[in-house]
């Protein structure tokens, strides 16, 4: 369960814009630490950063952009982000 003190509305706005971003886009947005996120929501690992490619390695980072991040993209996950109708970019390749 995540603490919902750490929950930043307004991290939470920036990293649902970026991830619909990357889904439109077909690649991950942003500063590093968005691109982590939008990669982790749209469930591309194949869009890591490159200095990053590793999931344990962009997860370490995440938790070292703040302490809000990790909690934040987790509910983020959790609300259903995506618009009525709108797949995931993996949903969209099968």
């Amino acid at each position: 369960m995540t603490d919902a003190k750490l929950i930043d509305a307004r991290l939470a706005a920036r990293l649902i814009s970026r991830a619909r971003e990357a889904a439109v886009c077909g690649h991950a947005v942003g500063t590093t630490a968005e691109q982590i996120a939008g990669a982790l929501l749209n469930g591309r690992s194949d869009w890591l950063p490159e200095c990053f490619p590793d999931m344990q390695q962009a997860i370490n980072r995440l938790h070292a952009e703040g302490a809000q991040w990790w909690p934040t993209m987790l509910a983020v996950r959790d609300t259903g982000w995506r618009r009525e109708g709108e797949r995931s970019a993996s949903e969209a390749l099968d």
